[in-house]
């Protein structure tokens, strides 16, 4: 099975071309201030993470292209910072084109699903229905729907990136070459949707429990208690979890930098492995 043979060909390009792990570090190095920022301040985080959400919209193509490139070349000897930056910048445009429109229909597509239920629910109170189980009803129907398309979505376009930088070809080229590799490849996707949707799952847990760990609450007072100065110490963190301080942040940061890099990496190597082995012999 093609999923399962392109780990072990990971595996081996990652023990070949530890480098692979450079970059991608550098990469969570990017996304680190949002998460620090978030322990100091909900607030300030969510500036932060809007801000570095924008950057990061126009530096990922750069990055997605230069770590394929990478890893394509990593599979069959060595691999360099200039492949990075030589395949970055060379399929830059065409992976920013359906990066951005993938983005953008997003968007759209939860700002539609949005607006219909919002609309139903008007027409159900004007027209002086309750709306509990009927509103319901529609919303789950309508969730249901958006997320099926989204996931659809997702996962025959998961490859477009690949193919625009394997078989350098151009933002179009590499949509359809994706769709093609899914719809004839079925099941090796699947096995592979299934890998790394673990891998994901692992690292998302460990930006969680970084995120229990150090995002400050408010402190609850008691009845009666107006005076700061004299109100009883609260629990700092959610859940009654402890407090780890500024030493535990950068620990923590530290570990979701290193576990981040070590995933990212491995999945960089592995996805573009697979690639390889479902990509058409012929242009389609």
């Amino acid at each position: 099975m093609s999923a399962l043979q392109a780990l072990q060909t990971a595996g081996t390009t990652l023990r070949r071309n530890p480098i692979l792990f450079v970059v991608t570090a550098a990469l969570s190095f990017l996304q680190l201030p949002g998460l620090i920022a978030q322990s100091i301040s909900p607030l300030v985080g969510s500036l932060v993470s809007l801000v570095s959400s924008g950057l990061l919209l126009f530096v990922m193509p750069f990055f997605i292209g230069g770590v394929i490139g990478m890893a394509n070349e990593a599979i069959g000897g060595r691999t360099s910072f200039e492949t990075l930056v030589s395949e970055g910048k060379a399929h830059y445009v065409s992976i920013l084109v359906v990066y951005f429109g993938l983005v953008v229909f997003y968007v759209v597509l939860w700002v539609v699903s949005f607006l219909l239920v919002a609309l139903v629910g008007a027409i159900l109170l004007s027209s002086g229905t309750q709306p509990g189980i009927v509103l319901f009803a529609i919303v789950a129907v309508v969730g249901l729907a958006i997320l099926s398309v989204y996931l659809g979505v997702l996962f025959v376009s998961q490859f477009f990136g690949h193919a625009i930088v394997v078989d350098d070809v151009g933002a179009l080229e590499g949509l359809k070459r994706s769709v093609w590799c899914v719809r004839h490849n079925l099941v090796s996707v699947f096995g592979y949707t299934l890998v790394v949707t673990v891998g994901g799952a692992v690292l998302g847990l460990v930006g969680v429990v970084f995120s229990l760990l150090t995002t400050p609450t408010m402190p609850p007072q008691r009845p009666g208690v107006t005076d700061v100065s004299v109100a009883p110490a609260a629990t700092p963190h959610l859940f009654g979890l402890p407090s780890v301080g500024l030493v535990g942040t950068l620990g923590l940061a530290a570990l979701v930098l290193v576990v981040s890099s070590l995933v990212g990496a491995f999945f960089a190597a592995y996805s573009t492995a697979f690639y390889r082995s479902i990509r058409p012999a012929q242009p389609t």
